[in-house]
């Protein structure tokens, strides 16, 4: 059987028309069925004042007196329902000052301690002491996969969400 060039152009445009189809009707049904019921439930979250989802990552602005810890869980609960499965990442969008990031920077240890010794109050104690001694306001949230960390200082804020690791075992 011989096949002429014509078949050959045929075919190959047939492919990439249907590769094309094909690409074109995923991105509409990840935008019309995935990613706007997403939208719509982030947006519907107490304390969350914008949200985004770019790939398989979520991130959300938070309103000033928004609770880090309780908008967290509910965003990644509601990913997690309609995506099938955990975003790979949440960010929350944080407005640092240089003192937050310092601040953060040094709290860092203290938490890698307080997971090494298991001592999570002295370790929450000893986080408040360190953003009173710089005059800024800290929230500590423990739960159960994450330490929540939120540092204000006047209008710039940092917030910081660490996966949490008891025992040598990581639960994020």
């Amino acid at each position: 059987m011989k096949v002429s060039v014509k078949q050959v152009v045929v075919t190959v445009m047939a492919m990439v028309m249907t590769l094309g189809v094909l690409f074109l009707g995923q991105r509409l049904y990840q935008s019309l069925a995935v990613k706007s019921p997403l939208l719509t439930s982030l947006g519907a979250i107490t304390g969350v004042r914008q949200a985004s989802v770019k790939e398989n990552a979520v991130t959300v602005t938070l309103a000033p007196d928004a609770d880090l810890m309780a908008v967290y869980q509910a965003v990644s609960q509601s990913a997690t329902r309609l995506l099938g499965h955990p975003p790979a990442r949440i960010v929350v969008v944080s407005h640092p000052d240089t003192t937050l990031t310092t601040l953060a920077e040094n709290v860092a240890f203290v938490v890698a301690q307080g997971e090494a010794t298991g001592q999570f109050v002295a370790m929450k104690n000893t986080i408040l002491s360190m953003a009173q001694r710089d005059h800024v306001s800290a929230r500590v949230e423990l739960g159960t996969h994450h330490l929540y960390l939120t540092f204000r200082d006047g209008r710039d804020v940092l917030y910081d969400v660490l996966p949490l690791t008891i025992g040598g075992v990581s639960r994020a």
